[in-house]
């Protein structure tokens, strides 16, 4: 078949070349095409092959599910998108946007209107990550606050989604809300909203409204002794362009007995459990059987939702931290990107088509009209460093 040795060629490359040191990927279509194809080591210290029921971290690629949770609050009426967060989060009733610096000091202006629900899952919120100092100056805030990305839990002070969530609430915005496209934190806060509004903790609602019903036994926040052996070692760029294995004493405590579930980024997974994520949506919301969300709530996470004034690139930052590949034409839906314009992204696609991606390089689109989802596994930090996403992308596209 055509596209299997496509793939099997293509990581069996990415792999001698030491761009990653193990890969597993798989493409399926509604037709019934379900091809997968893995090449390399899961931990190539200690010899493990990449398994089909490899566990890796999948970082950014949480937010998509958290945003299908907070939408079936929405369909349950537990809240609507276009309402003010400060209804559930009494924090965030009254945000400042920052101005500039007075020498150390930031100089904030009152938010001209309320933070939403739709603006956290669009990354419109003004929000921003400590990742971002450099870039945008409340990026230096976050860090001064001792919010570090993946390790806002490390000094004991936030020991829940409640305390993650006052201590964001203190930085000033980077933009007046619904005005700019910022990667940040936008999606964390939007998992303490679906606590609060549910009721239910936050890992715990996932679980119950969405993991269980898809059977995603390997999707967790928290890894218990069984699965730990079937975790992916994570590896980085070295500056000779090889990798090298990361330390465990160097990588966020997720999955520990003291981890913080967060919106955001905090869950590990494997190519099956994924996979069957992303066939859900395929589905418009049902799997086997199982409805999770209405179609109607699939359509609008699928819609883009900034509009022209947004501009024709409105990603920028996803591009940089390599999350949303180099493909251009893209928008943004609720909790991932939506292609804009086909035509744009080289005439591969359709638009419509949603996807998103992880820090350690994962990614996975789908795209219904086409009937066409797929989703790469991998363990490799910074994403971006190679442009694995886009080529897997135009790979699939060009072997079907």
């Amino acid at each position: 078949m055509r596209l299997r040795a496509a793939l099997d060629n293509w990581l069996a490359g990415i792999v001698d070349k030491g761009w990653v040191v193990g890969a597993a990927a798989r493409v399926f279509r509604r037709d019934g095409l379900d091809v997968e194809a893995s090449q390399g080591w899961a931990d190539r210290e200690e010899k493990r092959k990449i398994e089909h029921n490899t566990i890796y971290r999948i970082y950014s690629m949480t937010k998509p599910l958290t945003a299908v949770v907070v939408m079936q609050l929405v369909e349950r009426g537990k809240l609507s998108l276009d309402q003010p967060i400060a209804d559930f989060l009494p924090e965030f009733a009254a945000p400042r946007v920052f101005v500039r610096f007075d020498g150390e000091t930031p100089v904030t202006e009152a938010a001209q209107r309320p933070i939403t629900v739709r603006h956290l899952l669009t990354h419109t919120s003004g929000l921003s990550h400590s990742f971002n100092d450099g870039i945008e100056p409340t990026g230096a805030l976050y860090k001064r606050a001792g919010l570090v990305a993946g390790h806002e839990c490390a000094d004991g002070t936030v020991d829940s989604l409640a305390a993650l969530s006052r201590r964001i609430a203190q930085i000033p915005l980077a933009a007046q809300p619904g005005t700019r496209w910022i990667y940040g934190t936008s999606l964390d806060i939007a998992g303490r909203v679906a606590e609060v509004a549910s009721g239910v903790e936050f890992a715990q609602l996932m679980r119950e409204q969405l993991l269980a019903p898809l059977r995603l036994a390997d999707t967790t926040f928290q890894l218990q002794a069984a699965q730990k052996p079937r975790l992916a070692a994570l590896y980085i760029a070295a500056p000779d362009a090889e990798t090298r294995r990361v330390p465990p004493e160097q990588i966020p405590s997720w999955g520990d007995e003291h981890v913080v579930p967060t919106g955001g980024m905090g869950l590990f997974s494997t190519l099956a459990d994924y996979t069957r994520f992303v066939r859900m949506l395929m589905n418009g919301g049902e799997l086997d059987g199982v409805r999770v969300l209405a179609e109607s709530g699939v359509r609008q996470m699928m819609t883009d939702q900034l509009g022209p004034s947004f501009g024709t690139e409105p990603l920028s930052g996803a591009a940089r931290f390599g999350l949303g590949g180099e493909v251009k034409g893209l928008g943004f839906g609720l909790g991932g990107s939506v292609l804009r314009d086909a035509a744009l992204a080289g005439g591969i696609g359709s638009a419509g088509e949603y996807s998103w991606g992880g820090a350690a390089s994962t990614t996975f689109w789908v795209n219904r009209r086409e009937g066409l989802g797929a989703v790469l596994m991998t363990q490799k930090l910074p994403s971006g460093v190679r442009p694995l996403r886009d080529e897997f992308r135009r790979l699939v596209y060009r072997s079907l």
